[in-house]
């Protein structure tokens, strides 16, 4: 009798955190569209200055605050019962800037443009970093809440929820740049981002995060290094897929300048870029679906070199583009790719971690690929800005291939048969 009522005080657990997360994730990501660093941010960035190292840098802040700070944060809550209050002390600083960052594009934009782009890159930083603390207590508590075998149809469900409301979000875009004179238009983009993040926030407060199975004194910094080099000696899984990640991350280069190629040769204008959003987004809505049926069937690192496949795809049609029309498409397809690592880059690395390292797996994965994809858009703006746009997209290309190969060695677990099918549990109650 107790078995059968720890059951069900687990499955309702389960269903409420699951709604919750949900709702983070919806609204956190349709958030992320109206500030894509895609499309709206880059387009941003080039209103204030011509320097295409200052729309790389953008790319940068990203993923050197989201990446390395992971591995900071992993040293303070690996050992802790409970990661949430860690969570709601930090998140703050991920969300409040993007309001600072809508009044000053107000204020300054027209006439300071250095003024506000120097706060935008103050306020991106704080963003960044702050989201990169947060993001290994975020992950452990998903993983300690969600069962492994519900992993895939959660982020497939959360990606593809997020995704539909993106689409929307690409229209909105669309209709701010064309409907509001500039700064305003770039304004009203980041006031929403700071309402749907608001939402967000108030969400994660309501999570019923349970205890962890291991707990133990902290660790002091050099206690806690020590036992990298045993990770990264022992598990040559977990290295393979670290290394994919880190030349991967070279790949990119071309994704943080596709907007920047089609105003600078095409002449895009706010029009074309609410609708690179839409097509963005929207090919994760359909992408989502079929990775959950793919992740099932196949598992996660067979979603993830297909996604790697679609990335390169994706910088060789922007290469043989001859119209904006053709960037369509290189937003089709790099939206399946990016759908594809928010699939299942998480579920892969959490079914590779043993539960008392999962924090230093997740945070150490990040802080390996931190410099790469830091360093990468830099030089990308660098050999643009010297060279033009068709070397540094092939030279992307090539590093987005020597890393799917790398993937494709990877182990991964075998799927289990009895899991039922992504559509079918989305037709279902949680």
């Amino acid at each position: 009798m107790a078995g059968l009522v720890d059951d069900k005080a687990f499955e309702k657990r389960y269903r409420r955190n699951l709604l919750i997360f949900l709702i983070d994730w919806m609204t956190y990501g349709s958030a992320m569209n109206f500030v894509s660093v895609s499309t709206v941010l880059p387009a941003f960035i080039m209103s204030l200055t011509d320097s295409k190292i200052a729309v790389g840098l953008v790319t940068t802040i990203a993923f050197l605050g989201w990446n390395f700070f992971q591995l900071i944060s992993a040293v303070r809550i690996e050992t802790r019962k409970y990661k949430k209050p860690f969570l709601l002390r930090i998140t703050p600083g991920e969300r409040i800037p993007w309001l600072i960052v809508a009044f000053s594009t107000i204020l300054l934009a027209g006439r300071e443009p250095l003024l506000a782009l120097l706060i935008f890159y103050a306020s991106y930083i704080t963003i960044n970093v702050s989201s990169g603390l947060c993001t290994t207590a975020w992950l452990d508590i998903v993983a300690k809440t969600i069962p492994e075998e519900k992993r895939g149809f959660f982020f497939a469900t959360a990606n593809l929820i997020s995704s539909i409301l993106g689409l929307a979000s690409g229209v909105a875009v669309a209709f701010y740049m064309n409907f509001f004179e500039y700064p305003v238009n770039y304004a009203m983009c980041f006031l929403t981002a700071f309402i749907l993040v608001a939402i967000s926030w108030l969400a994660i407060t309501f999570i019923d995060e349970p205890p962890s199975n291991v707990v133990g004194n902290p660790r002091s910094i050099r206690e806690y290094f020590s036992k990298i080099p045993r990770i990264i000696k022992n598990d040559r899984n977990y290295v393979s897929y670290t290394v994919s990640g880190i030349i991967g991350s070279f790949g990119g280069i071309a994704s943080s300048f596709y907007t920047a190629y089609a105003i600078d040769r095409f002449k895009a204008g706010g029009l074309e870029i609410g609708l690179f959003t839409s097509v963005l987004v929207g090919t994760q809505i359909l992408t989502n679906i079929l990775w959950g049926f793919i992740q099932e069937k196949y598992g996660h690192k067979t979603v993830l070199l297909a996604g790697g496949v679609a990335g390169v795809s994706a910088t060789l049609t922007a290469l043989l583009a001859g119209s904006p029309g053709h960037f369509l498409l290189v937003f089709a397809l790099s939206g399946a790719s990016f759908s594809s690592f928010m699939v299942s880059s998480f579920p892969l690395l959490m079914e590779m971690a043993p539960e008392e390292d999962r924090p230093t797996y997740i945070g150490l994965n990040s802080a390996l690929r931190a410099p790469s994809q830091a360093i990468a858009p830099v030089i990308g703006g660098l050999i643009i800005e010297k060279y033009g746009y068709p070397p540094a997209f092939l030279a992307s290309a090539l590093f987005s291939t020597v890393g799917t190969v790398i993937l494709a060695r990877v182990r991964q677990k075998p799927r289990r048969s009895a899991e039922a099918s992504i559509l079918g549990k989305l037709l279902k109650r949680f």
